[in-house]
This record gives C-alpha cells, structure tokens and sequence, in this order.
C-alpha cells in the first residue's frame, strides 16, 4: 500500500465518486489554480476517471485517491504521468487537494513521498511539476522539494505554467 504517515494513496473506487465530482466540477477556489485551470464538465470529469485515474495497486501511473489515514476521508488526488513539455520526455507529479488541508503540510508530505517512489520503486531518472505562475503556495512547496525552476510555458490545455524539474536517479 502506498502511504505517508498520514495519508494513503488509494485506487479510484466509486465510494471517492461524489466527493471527486465536488472537488473537480464544483470547487472552483481549488480548481482554478490546477489542470484546466477551471472546474470541469461532467463530460471532462467523466473522461478524467475513465482515462486517468488508477484502477488497481499494480499500475504505477496514473490519479490516485488520497485519504486522511485518521478517517478515511477524501484530501484530494495525486499521482505520476508521463509527460512531454519542450520537448522533453519525463514524468510529471502532482497534487490536488481540497482547501480544508491546505496550509498543514500535505503538500510536502505528498512530494517528499513521490520523489523517493520514484528514485527508489520507478527507478525514473528524473521528475517533474508544473503550477500556475499564480500559486505562490504551491511553488514554494515546489522549490521546499528541491525541484529547480526551469521556465515558463503555456500548454494547450492547461494555460501558462511555471516548470520544475529534479534528478532523482542519475
């Protein structure tokens, strides 16, 4: 099982549903800052589960469910993809989380974990992150990582971003 000491990552099942459609269509103070940029469709959200989302333990990219090991509740989503920004193959990580856990750490919990998952269990060479030039919060958890500012681009889908990359394997 893959865990912190106070979350766990855990694949999509359909007790997440209601509280992932809150966090992605109708959250717009968390959403506007990440993927999109906006909250999504239903049309969206419903391709973001059936394409993105991990299904079981053995995948290793994909959106996980992320739960307050406490009580079980839904903090957000996470996860590694594969990526191509300017031109470059990598993995990208991130996090999503719902602003009741904003401001206790989460954030660098979740990082510190997926950079020695992917150093030690993906054996990936490097990792890295995108955020919106606005989301000084997010950044600053970012650079705490250790993950080094590389540019400022704008994707297709996503809008301007601010891209971060770290070596975890040479």
């Amino acid at each position: 099982m893959l865990q912190t000491e106070r979350l766990q990552f855990k694949p999509y099942l359909p007790e997440y549903r209601l509280a992932l459609e809150k966090l992605c269509c109708e959250n717009e103070l968390v959403m506007k800052s990440t993927l999109k940029g906006r909250t999504f469709t239903k049309v969206e959200f419903e391709s973001l589960i059936n394409e993105e989302f991990i299904r079981t333990t053995k995948d290793a990219f994909g959106f996980w469910c992320v739960t307050d090991k406490a009580d079980g509740s839904l903090v957000g989503i996470s996860g590694i993809h594969p990526c191509h920004y300017q031109g470059d193959h990598a993995h990208e990580f991130g996090f999503i989380l719902h602003q009741d856990y904003w401001g206790k750490g989460l954030a660098t919990e979740i990082g510190n974990f997926w950079l020695t998952h992917a150093q030690n269990h993906l054996k990936l060479p490097k990792l890295v992150a995108t955020v919106h030039p606005n989301n000084t919060a997010s950044r600053n958890v970012l650079e705490k990582l250790g993950l080094n500012f590389i540019s400022t681009f704008t994707a297709p889908e996503r809008g301007k971003r601010c891209l971060y990359s770290k070596v975890v394997n040479s």
